[in-house]
């Protein structure tokens, strides 16, 4: 299998580099490398330059002047008025190769300017057998001007111009480029590109263009300050304009045949040849010319990432695979528009992408065809293990399908699945019969399936479709207070208890793979709240009959041993009966408010506190305590139970009189919140002007058995029942119940009921 392996990662080693080579040899790698070259470089567009200006051979001064060729003395008239503006250079792009009578007026006016640099031609082959002849300015010329210089243009593979070389020549013979030139005729050294590049070495055999740079190309037109020809010559343009510039004198008309497609042009205008040279002078002036690399450092390129991927492929699973060939395209296409930002270097990388590209695909090929004949030695031998489930039989094989792989592997992989659709099937039925919560987790604690019970326990925490939750997480959002993350190390038991009170026992166990590999976990919650409740019940009812009920009967039974003649005995013994009594009423009465079904009528609540507080008035009157009730005098209707509302009210009220001082006032009053959301409130406060609740009672006077103690310590009596009443009603009708102390002394105990809503008029 090993060698199987390497022979085909050979395989596809070969083909993928011969279809590179095929790709290039074809142009269509030039072609990819240019056009991604053009859309690069637009990001690093060329610097514009003050120093370079133009005078154009354009449609009006032909129409001013005459037909071209021109006389020479026109020429002449343009050097001198040029010189006279004592530019830094003059570079005029015509070809002087023929005699006229106008060459000694000619070569006078450039002797006398000494910064003119004309162009030679080349005739490619040369005559008598020579590679190539120089087709030099006519003599006077040639030997008045401050040089000659090739500008030899050059077409890429789609017929753009993006590249001028800075040498060319053969045989001995070397010319800079008519922009290189002009560059030391104004700066008076070479530039900085051309002594990098310029002494490359030319073949001797034939002519060669060489240190090709590619040009950062601007805008057609208008990007260079450009004047007619024709305006130069009749002084309508000032001297100031040429003074200590590189002008350049060519032909823009259109027809002229000096025009050429550059990238910026985008295949529907051309650019003249005057501009080209600008575009060249500027680039060698900001010394941004791209350098391309060279044959060996494109193989290289090409070859390196490929052979980085080649080499994960055979050693790397497919999707690191994926992400190494993702990767090392992006690096490629990085690395060159860095190069070409930054470094004025192109590197093209289209050979390596194509590579990339190619070789990927291939090996994936190779790879699923290893994967589709061991996925067919798995399923027929599934297919051949009994059936865990009972079920149909399965159909027989058909007979037309023989020898066709795909079919065979189709209908293998279909009984699987139905295989596998009926044990999850099984599994989900099972797990849903639970009646606990259950939730099965995997290795870290996230929750993979949960049956029907988990979802109506842990609700929107399930139902969200973003990411799983996690044990820890659902079991924090349940519990009423902080726990310790549930330990997954060993399986266990701990309790927990929700918001809501309930009581849960959460049960993680271990679950196992077919290979006994620990794969996941199963945790359930059992609901002991019942269990709880009936336990704590007992408890109370425990205390209640060996303590706050014997208590009372002891005494009683004491008193009736010292007699009954005495009347403060007999007053005593009267009172623990009430006593007694008292506990029985307060305990009949918690628990119906806890268990009985409610009456749910409409009711004036300022109704209810007025009956309270009437109902409170002997006992207050005995201490002189004045029960006042103040509201708006309007109606404040909710729904409820007439009598168990009332006795709430009165167990307020009559805690505030027993805690009030003679001749104190107990103050019950009626409020409506305003600018609160959600459902009108109605909030009821009773006050009194006692010593007020002790600090460490106020978060427990609501608890059953427990008797409200003052700041002073002193506690009224009471079963401890009456609050925990309260509470229980209140809550029940969906309202809240609080307590504090006043700043201005004495206890507040206050409620908040919701008012009833008519369902058709809002709130009544």
């Amino acid at each position: 299998m090993r060698s199987r392996l390497l022979l085909e990662w050979l395989f596809v080693s070969i083909l993928a580099i011969g279809t590179v080579m095929m790709a290039g040899a074809v142009g269509l790698i030039a072609r990819g490398d240019n056009l991604l070259y053009d859309s690069l470089v637009r990001f690093s567009p060329a610097k514009p330059d003050p120093h370079v200006a133009i005078v154009a051979i354009d449609e009006p001064s032909l129409g001013a002047i005459g037909v071209w060729p021109w006389p020479r003395s026109v020429h002449a008239g343009l050097i001198r008025t040029l010189s006279a503006a004592r530019p830094a250079a003059i570079g005029y792009d015509v070809l002087f190769v023929e005699p006229h009578p106008d060459d000694v007026d000619l070569a006078a006016a450039m002797r006398a300017s000494g910064k003119v640099t004309l162009p030679i031609a080349f005739a490619i082959p040369g005559a008598n057998g020579a590679p190539f002849d120089p087709e030099k300015p006519v003599p006077p010329v040639a030997a008045a001007v401050h040089g000659t210089a090739q500008a030899v243009v050059t077409f890429d593979e789609d017929g753009i111009v993006r590249r001028a070389g800075l040498v060319a020549g053969g045989g001995g013979q070397r010319w800079p480029h008519l922009a290189e030139a002009l560059y030391q005729t104004a700066f008076g050294h070479p530039s900085p590109a051309f002594r990098r590049h310029g002494a490359e070495a030319l073949p001797a055999g034939r002519f060669t263009v060489a240190a090709p740079a590619l040009v950062r190309f601007g805008a057609l037109g208008g990007r260079f300050p450009t004047v007619s020809f024709h305006s130069v010559l009749n002084g309508e343009v000032p001297p100031e304009f040429f003074h200590n510039k590189i002008v350049l004198i060519g032909n823009t008309a259109a027809g002229s045949g000096d025009q050429y497609p550059v990238p910026e042009s985008g295949g529907t205008s051309a650019m003249p040849g005057v501009e080209i040279l600008g575009n060249v002078v500027e680039g060698l002036i900001h010394d941004d010319l791209i350098h391309p690399a060279g044959t060996f450092a494109v193989g290289a390129y090409t070859l390196l990432p490929l052979t980085i991927l080649l080499v994960a492929l055979l050693r790397l699973p497919p999707r690191v695979n994926l992400i190494i060939g993702v990767s090392l395209m992006a690096g490629m296409l990085t690395a060159s528009a860095l190069l070409l930002r930054f470094a004025n270097f192109w590197l093209p990388p289209t050979g390596g992408l194509a590579a990339l590209a190619v070789v990927y695909p291939l090996w994936a090929w190779r790879r699923l065809a290893a994967t589709s004949a061991f996925m067919s030695g798995e399923l027929k031998e599934l297919g051949e293990e009994p059936d865990v489930l009972p079920g149909a039989p399965r159909p027989e094989r058909d007979p037309f399908m023989f020898g066709d792989p795909v079919a065979e592997q189709t209908e293998l992989l279909e009984r699987a699945i139905e295989r596998v659709r009926d044990l999850r099937q099984f599994f989900s039925d099972s797990l849903q019969s639970l009646p606990d919560p259950t939730l099965v987790l995997d290795r870290e604690g996230t929750m993979l399936v949960a049956n029907q019970a988990a979802h109506d326990l842990f609700g929107e925490a399930l139902a969200d479709g973003g990411t799983a939750p996690t044990i820890d997480g659902l079991l924090a959002d349940l519990s009423r207070t902080p726990i310790a993350a549930v330990p997954l190390a060993q399986a266990g038991e701990r309790e927990l208890v929700a918001r809501d009170g309930s009581i849960f026992i959460v049960t993680v166990a271990p679950l196992a793979s077919a290979q006994s590999e620990r794969v996941g976990w199963i945790a359930r919650l059992t609901d002991i709240s019942a269990i709880r409740l009936a336990t704590r019940q007992r408890e109370e009812a425990l205390q209640l009959l060996t303590h706050d009920m014997r208590s009372p009967q002891a005494s009683i039974l004491a008193l009736l041993d010292q007699g009954l003649d005495d009347r403060e005995v007999r007053a005593r013994i009267a009172a623990y009966a009430r006593r007694t009594l008292g506990l029985a009423d307060a305990y009949v009465q918690l628990a119906r408010a806890e268990s009985a079904a409610y009456a749910d009528d409409l009711l004036d609540f300022s109704t209810l506190l007025i009956e309270a507080a009437d109902d409170q008035w002997a006992l207050a009157s005995k201490n002189g305590i004045d029960i006042t009730t103040e509201y708006d005098g309007l109606e404040h209707l909710v729904r409820g139970d007439h009598a168990l509302l009332t006795r709430a009210l009165v167990n307020l009220i009559n805690n505030a009189v027993k805690h009030s001082p003679p001749y104190g006032r107990v103050f019950c009053t009626i409020a409506l919140p305003r600018g609160e959301e959600g459902r009108p409130m109605l909030v009821c406060r009773i006050e009194d002007e006692g010593a007020g609740i002790a600090p460490e009672l106020i978060n427990s006077v609501f608890e059953r058995f427990r008797t409200a103690e003052d700041r002073s310590h002193r506690n009224q009596g009471g079963a401890g029942l009456g609050l925990a009443f309260v509470q229980t009603v209140i809550e029940r009708h969906g309202g809240t119940v609080g307590c504090e102390n006043r700043h201005e002394g004495g206890a507040c105990f206050w409620l908040r009921l919701p008012l009833a809503l008519d369902e058709d008029e809002g709130e009544i």
